[in-house]
């Protein structure tokens, strides 16, 4: 019996001893959220890009010569990214910014026209006068609420801007040494675990390798998707600012869907100038996008066991901003990756215990 109650007593001072570890190293990562960013940056894309120098290894060539290619083909994407197209989305932005007001002023002048059109034939409605008071209250509001955004926006970049010159320094060795030694990587973290249970966190690893990796690699395939057809899409139509709300679509559709959602409302807002034809293309268009990276690209980029929930995703971004800003953004959604695939590790040895006692 004493015998029992120390074993317990023993676990209890275990589990508590790792408790404590797990929140001092929190507690550092909250301290040091500023430097790991580049880190984190780098690990992402290394998840990303493995498979793809993978692929160059398989074909015969050396590890190391196909991380190398791998990188300077990222390079090269980069260089093509800040020279061609972000200098191209800034001029859109920008003019977006100056011509809003009228674009604006078109939409809710349309919306007049059409609540006294239907006043004309339905006089006790008196549709028109409840629609330009709730417009009046609202535009009054809405300069408000755009120097609120519009700051928000400026924090945004400013904070994107000293992760971007941080990441150019740190997160290209990072991303290099983190795919040439992944293998040692791997092996290290093997190594400090116990050995009678070396087996058991090897599958482990591998069920969170395979959730986060394809998780991530998946999101940035689909946000790729949906930018880019948003962008053809609406640059085919003549709708005003395709590359912005293609950008728009494409980093919303980080939280599974809500891309080609959150598109279609300033699509609308553009087509709405122009005729009813465009808005119905708008609406095609976007829900079109929605059907096709939910009943045909999701299922073969992403298997079911390695989806996130929409809520999951964006509790996690929500939580993990709050509490430690810009790393939390971005290591969020592996962060829930990884304890996702810490549970599916469960359910997976408890159906083998299951049919291991079975068989008996």
């Amino acid at each position: 019996m004493p015998e029992a109650r120390e074993e317990k007593v023993t676990e209890w001072l275990k589990r508590f001893y790792y408790l404590l570890i797990l929140v001092l190293a929190l507690y550092l990562v909250y301290l040091l959220r500023d430097v790991l960013v580049p880190f984190v940056l780098g690990g992402l894309l290394a998840y990303a890009l493995t498979p793809a120098a993978r692929f160059l290894n398989k074909r015969g060539l050396s590890w190391k010569l196909s991380v190398v290619i791998v990188f300077l083909a990222l390079l090269l994407f980069f260089a093509l990214l800040f020279f061609l197209i972000i200098p191209e989305a800034l001029s859109q932005l920008k003019a977006l910014a100056s011509s809003a007001p009228r674009y604006i002023e078109d939409f809710v002048g349309k919306i007049l026209e059409a609540a006294r059109a239907l006043d004309a034939r339905y006089p006790e409605l008196r549709l028109a006068e409840a629609v330009e008071d709730f417009l009046r209250n609202f535009l009054g509001n809405f300069e408000n609420y755009l120097q609120t955004i519009t700051k928000n926006i400026l924090n945004l970049v400013s904070l994107f801007m000293s992760v971007l010159f941080l990441g150019f320094v740190v997160t290209p060795f990072a991303l290099y040494y983190f795919m040439v030694d992944a293998a040692k990587i791997r092996g290290t973290l093997v190594r400090i675990l116990p050995r009678e249970r070396h087996r058991e966190y090897i599958e482990l690893l591998r069920d969170v390798d395979r959730v986060v990796g394809n998780f991530i690699r998946g999101r940035l395939i689909l946000s790729l998707f949906v930018g880019s057809t948003a962008t053809v899409g609406l640059l085919a139509m003549g709708i005003e600012f395709p590359l912005v709300i293609g950008i728009i679509a494409g980093i919303a559709d980080v939280i599974p869907y809500l891309g080609p959602i959150v598109g279609t409302i300033p699509a609308l807002l553009f087509a709405s100038t122009k005729s009813l034809w465009h808005v119905v293309g708008v609406v095609a268009l976007f829900s079109g996008i929605n059907f096709i990276e939910g009943v045909v690209v999701t299922p073969r980029v992403m298997g079911k066991e390695t989806g996130l929930h929409p809520v999951t995703v964006l509790f996690a971004l929500l939580v993990g901003g709050k509490l430690f800003g810009a790393l939390g953004v971005i290591a969020a959604i592996p962060v829930a990756g990884v304890l996702k695939g810490i549970l599916l590790h469960q359910k997976k040895t408890k159906q083998k215990v299951t049919e291991h006692g079975n068989t008996l």
